[in-house]
């Protein structure tokens, strides 16, 4: 071959793949300036659809098709609290599906003003300022210390497997407490809206929910005192004490213990006394 047709040889190999780098390099300018617009949301109850697409989809970069897949192969995904991970599934190149994964958050305890949210385990979860509807408060207890993503620190190791059994009944039975408190023995009291409801220990305590969920939609609008700790499944036509507060709001303000017997007392004096009876309730 001469040299002449070496040299011709060779830049037809370098038109080529020159030709090559342009045509990559416009594809990949095709590719950034498709956007996504459409996104939907599965598996978020802690969050609104929109309020996951803004956590998600913060910077308007982010809605370029060619930037959120890299991110979703090889980048790393956005911390947001209460969500342990999400999935993106790309439906071409305009359209994405999102499902997110929640921790399995049962209830929280304050601590230093922070709320701090533990899961079934009872691990700490998540360290908020913000008081995350449908979550109930757990009070009574002492904690010295309390450390992220760390068991709750607790002497009673039994006693505290009674909270989150009941915890994770009333997520079970999806009842709206605000708040539980448990007294030096452990036995339980829930304040639901203006309403206590006294649970006693932990006998029969799924039975005991239970029956307080048949009785909700009767006790709804009321204010007073529940008695659910005497409790007897072998009763054939058990009924429960409900003491009525005469004045509003409810006896004890949100943060603290139950009331004192005596006061107990005293509100059935002034108020009114009655026996429900569940299978009434009907």
């Amino acid at each position: 071959m001469t040299k002449k047709a070496r040299s011709g040889t060779g830049q037809r190999k370098w038109s080529i793949l020159a030709g090559g780098f342009v045509l990559a390099a416009l594809f990949l300018l095709f590719l950034w300036n498709l956007r996504i617009d459409r996104v939907t949301v599965n598996g978020g109850d802690f969050y609104t659809e929109q309020e996951l697409i803004n956590y998600i989809f913060e910077k308007p970069v982010e809605r370029n098709f060619l930037y959120a897949w890299l991110n979703d192969r090889f980048g790393s995904q956005k911390p947001i609290p209460f969500i342990s991970g999400y999935t993106m599934e790309f439906v071409g190149t305009g359209e994405v599906h999102v499902t997110v994964y929640e921790k399995n958050v049962i209830g929280y305890v304050d601590y230093m003003g922070s709320h701090m949210y533990f899961d079934k385990d009872g691990t700490v979860v998540e360290s908020s300022s913000e008081v995350w509807e449908g979550i109930p408060l757990i009070t009574g207890l002492d904690f010295r210390y309390i450390v992220l993503y760390k068991p709750l620190p607790v002497e009673n190791e039994t006693a505290f497997m009674e909270i989150l059994n009941l915890t994770q009944l009333i997520r079970k039975y999806d009842i709206p407490v605000e708040k539980i408190y448990f007294d030096p023995a452990f036995h339980a009291t829930l304040y639901i809206d203006e309403i206590q409801v006294l649970l006693g220990d932990k006998t029969s305590m799924e039975e005991k929910i239970a029956e307080l969920t048949g009785m909700l939609k009767a006790l709804s609008g009321r204010s007073g005192t529940l008695h659910l700790e005497r409790y007897d499944r072998t009763a054939m036509n058990p009924a429960y004490s409900f003491i009525e507060n005469v004045d509003e709001p409810a006896t004890v303000p949100l943060g603290d213990g139950p009331t004192d017997p005596a006061q107990e007392e005293g509100s059935a004096e002034n108020g009114e006394e009655e026996g429900h009876n569940p299978e009434e309730q009907g």
